[in-house]
């Protein structure tokens, strides 16, 4: 019985070898699906040359465009701990890194890499890694370390000066955050492309944000300046502006920037916290006519909203494929939507994470498709052995995609509800504030200032701004440079 084992195992062997040798040289070749074919053939026989097998499956399906499947056999092959295997699999970690992303990799390549495992251009993604984790694990000093060793012929160079510039942002070394924007800002500039521009404008807008932080409220206002009306992230940058200029006490600028959202181009927009801050400004110009107008403006705007957003959490709460689904049909739909409840789900879904995650489930479905084109040309079984087998590990993937996805509307729709309940409670402490101030002002016996009108004070100006009239128009070109002419009314 011994001998027949032995024999059956030689022969299995043997097979494996043969299999592994043939798709070596349909790689070479490069014929990369069924070379892919042929390596899980010898992985199955579970040999000592199932690490390399899996690795060949990974090069394979990488090379196919087929980046979803290949990233289940490049964790196997890191899991085998075969150190030859996983050096040379590891030659691909940038490539699957930049489409699958690190979220799902890095946790893989920590447990069962090394530094000295990769070659000098792959090592940064493996760098970039460990400083993803790090910052989410709040050791932003260790983060800082690993980003600043990324290569700068590395893809993924311009993501790791914007995350080592956040960490050093959130450490407080606020200097070298802003060097690390201005420099993600300029290598994403180089690149060119629309995913390049939008890296660029959020170091830009991080820029800023870390001038806003030290109170270098005019640098601040000038690199905000620099971010194009034509990106998707200036709608919030708007916002950002006003907030700049409220605390340089210019609410006539702050109340010009916020009248951009009234403009039909920007229709689409939703943040409650707009309304929040007009009330402010209003009331720091002790303007409480115009302050309880929009204190009464809001919870007329928004108090049903709040209540449908909590009906459907709860009536889907068990189903996160639902909010992933609701969440695409949002991103798919028109910016310009009557419906208030897609109008607030825009702060997110257009958001990098999510349409990371829709992009996969669809590459997911694209890969499925693949695989059947592959193997019919093949003239092979689609349901069964290999083919069958990476529908089974795409379909895993992409209902991962769609669970965490899900949970991330879920999660998102939570927050903004409470966001939204905040500011009710702000616009309610603003409106006690108002009152008791108004009241104070009837009381007084001090003889009102002549010449106190409204509109009569001129707006402090730039250099490079000018005056106009407003006829109640909206031009694109001037849109968020506007300002108020109003006179304070405050004693």
């Amino acid at each position: 019985m011994k001998l027949i084992l032995a024999a059956i195992v030689s022969l299995s062997t043997a097979h494996a070898s043969e299999n592994l040798k043939s798709a070596h040289q349909l790689f070479s070749q490069g014929q990369y699906f069924r070379a892919a074919r042929y390596a899980f053939s010898a992985a199955e026989d579970a040999g000592a040359e199932q690490p390399e097998a899996y690795g060949l499956i990974a090069a394979s399906l990488t090379r196919a465009n087929l980046p979803n499947a290949a990233s289940y056999f490049f964790i196997r092959t890191l899991q085998t701990g075969d150190r030859a295997a996983i050096r040379k699999v590891l030659l691909h970690t940038q490539d699957l890194m930049m489409v699958v992303g690190a979220d799902y990799l890095k946790h893989y390549l920590i447990q069962y890499t090394k530094y000295e495992d990769y070659n000098e251009l792959n090592r940064s993604a493996y760098l970039f890694a460990l400083g993803k984790a790090a910052v989410l694990k709040g050791d932003n000093s260790g983060a800082i370390g690993y980003l600043r060793a990324v290569s700068s012929a590395s893809s993924i160079y311009p993501y790791a000066l914007e995350l080592k510039g956040t960490a050093e942002a959130i450490a407080n070394q606020t200097q070298s955050a802003i060097q690390s924007f201005r420099a993600c800002a300029e290598v994403a500039s180089r690149k060119g492309g629309q995913v390049s521009d939008d890296l660029k404008n959020r170091c830009v807008a991080s820029e800023a944000r870390t001038l806003y932080q030290i109170n270098r409220f005019d640098e601040a206002e000038r690199v905000y300046d620099q971010i194009p009306k034509s990106s998707l992230i200036w709608t919030d940058i708007l916002f950002e502006q006003a907030w700049n200029a409220f605390a340089k006490t210019e609410y006539n600028r702050t109340l010009g920037k916020l009248v951009t959202y009234k403009s039909p181009a920007l229709k689409f927009v939703f943040n409650s916290e707009v309304d929040v801050l007009r009330a402010q400004a209003y009331l720091a110009l002790c303007l409480y006519a115009d302050a309880n107008e929009v204190v009464n403006e809001f919870n007329r705007k928004y108090a049903k909203l709040g209540e449908d957003v909590k009906r459907y959490v709860e009536g889907n709460s068990r189903s996160l494929e639902s909010f992933f689904y609701e969440g695409k049909k949002s991103l798919d739909s028109s910016l310009y939507q009557a419906n208030d409840f897609h109008r607030m789900m825009n702060r997110f879904v257009r958001s990098a994470y999510f349409q990371k995650l829709v992009s996969t489930e669809r590459g997911v479905r694209s890969e499925l498709a693949a695989v059947r084109r592959f193997s019919a040309m093949s003239g092979g079984d689609s349901e069964g052995g290999f083919p069958g087998f990476l529908k089974l590990e795409l379909g895993w993937r992409g209902r991962m995609a769609k669970l965490i996805g899900g949970a991330f509307i879920k999660n998102s729709l939570i927050d903004y509800h409470s966001v939204l309940i905040n500011d009710f409670e702000k616009m309610s402490f603003i409106k006690l504030e108002m009152l008791g101030r108004a009241k104070e002002k009837l009381s007084s016996t001090k003889p009102v200032v002549e010449g106190r009108g409204r509109g009569s004070k001129e707006p402090i100006r730039r250099g490079d701004q000018y005056k106009w009239s407003f006829n109640g128009e909206f031009w694109t070109d001037e849109l968020g440079d506007y300002v108020f002419a109003l006179e304070s009314e405050c004693r």
